[in-house]
């Protein structure tokens, strides 16, 4: 029975090259990581000064979430693909580097919004520049090693969410809580009187503007896994027609809708999670700004990224042992764990017990975030890779960024009618979302080994 690899006419070419040495790729994905770290800082920071800004803006819960969610997702969920396409043509690094410098002047601008409409614009801004980073990311880091190392390397990439996030509740925290009343300000050279919540986009946002010149210190490693049509020539295979992508995409519809979908469910509850939890806490425990955001900084960048990393650790170890499916059971035990404790949190009787709770929760709840791309890497050839991505996150931000944020709120709206309830909101997205990635997942195992076994026929 022929293969759908076949049936699009297309066929393995020659790999020869080498990987890159041990420490220049672990440099390239650390270099990486820190550009992801400074890309979650500045789109989750917004979730810690809520309060502030609905007074200051004089906004409603559902506005701030599409602040939160929509603004950032609108283009950076359309223009992921037409960048990732530059990424699959052209420098990766100059790709990453001219997205990292507009991300960073976009949200310095937050700062500077003195309206609602000015900072949906800024956010926007945010969101177009980091369209450009994690496809040509996750093109470059397969490249850098083999298969039985990549669930490390993902994971030990994808840690920048977490930490990126914890450093944007710790600092958010810090500033909001030290100048936290009304009318409360700061007066900067050129830049005249800020708020304290724009202080925190501006003291998060700025430092990213040099980040660029490190991309310098390291090679671009050689593209390897292509595939060509037998009438192409060699130079064709890393500029295939758009059309062409969507037709591979399209006759491996079946194993993409799946995990596409299943992911972005989980996202769902990631963002709903970043975006809401602060506030939920606040509202229903009483507790600070300053508390909130030391507590969710500290577990965030501890308790995720260890369960990060202990996930690509053991997807490296199942797949060594000859699991053919390793990213996507690794996937299943996140969501599993997110379905049970990320719910825990919420309605704790005790303020510790909530911390408790918290540290908890964070060991599976960011676990898929690595294994999840990688698997869709592992089974896309090289060319086709940076655009399969963004259509990877055009689907995860379009349903997760997009829909998580706002989602909550517009539930607790229509169906709590109180804003002290919206922690109830948020366990219901978050517990039917996971539940759903997992019957999604499952689902999708054997369709991913199928695909695997394809893949290395060109791998």
């Amino acid at each position: 029975m022929a293969t759908q690899s076949q049936a699009a006419g297309v066929a393995a070419s020659s790999d020869s090259s080498s990987y890159p040495s041990s420490f220049a790729a672990w440099y390239s994905v650390a270099v990486l990581m820190l550009m992801y770290i400074f890309s979650f800082i500045d789109r989750t920071t917004i979730s810690l000064i809520v309060e502030p800004m609905k007074r200051d803006l004089q906004i409603s819960d559902t506005q701030i979430g599409m602040l939160q969610g929509l603004a950032f997702a609108l283009l950076y969920t359309f223009l992921g693909l037409p960048i990732a396409r530059l990424s699959d043509r052209h420098s990766r690094r100059a790709i990453i580097a001219a997205g990292v410098f507009i991300w960073s002047i976009m949200a310095t601008l937050c700062g500077l919004a003195r309206t609602a409409t000015q900072l949906f614009i800024a956010r926007i801004g945010v969101g177009v520049g980091e369209a450009a980073l994690s496809p040509a990311a996750y093109s470059m880091i397969t490249d850098s090693f083999p298969r039985s190392k990549l669930g490390s390397a993902f994971g030990f990439y994808n840690i920048g969410i977490t930490i990126g996030a914890g450093v944007a509740f710790l600092v958010g925290g810090i500033v909001v809580a030290a100048v936290s009343h009304a009318g409360a300000s700061y007066t900067l050279p050129l830049l005249g009187e800020v708020r304290a919540w724009q202080m925190v986009f501006i003291v998060t946002g700025a430092p990213g503007i040099l980040l660029p010149l490190l991309l310098l210190t390291f090679r671009e490693p050689a593209r390897r896994g292509m595939l060509r049509t037998p009438t192409a020539p060699p130079t064709a295979m890393a500029r295939p027609p758009l059309r062409e992508v969507l037709n591979y995409v399209w006759l491996n519809r079946q194993f993409y809708c799946l995990h596409f979908v299943a992911l972005a469910l989980l996202a769902m509850c990631g963002y709903a999670v970043a975006a809401w939890l602060p506030t939920a806490l606040i509202r229903a425990y009483g507790v600070s700004y300053g508390q909130v955001g030391k507590i969710l900084g500290v577990s965030t960048i501890l308790m995720n990224s260890t369960g990060m990393l202990l996930a690509g650790i053991l997807c490296d170890r199942l797949t060594r042992t000859g699991s053919k499916d390793a990213p996507i059971v690794v996937a299943l035990i996140s969501a599993c764990g997110i379905a049970v404790f990320a719910c825990l949190p919420y309605i704790m009787p005790t303020v510790p017990l909530v911390w408790v709770a918290i540290f908890v929760a964070g060991i599976t709840f960011n676990a898929y975030n690595g294994v999840g791309p990688m698997a869709v890497n592992q089974v896309t050839p090289n060319q086709y890779r940076a655009q399969v991505s963004a259509v990877y996150l055009f689907v995860v931000n379009a349903l997760g960024l997009g829909v998580g944020p706002t989602l909550v709120p517009l539930l607790n709206d229509h169906l709590f009618h109180d804003p002290l309830k919206i922690r109830f909101s948020l366990i219901i997205v978050v517990f039917c979302a996971a539940v759903a990635a997992i019957v999604l997942l499952w689902i999708v195992r054997p369709i991913y080994r199928q695909k695997l076994t394809e893949a290395a026929q060109w791998q």
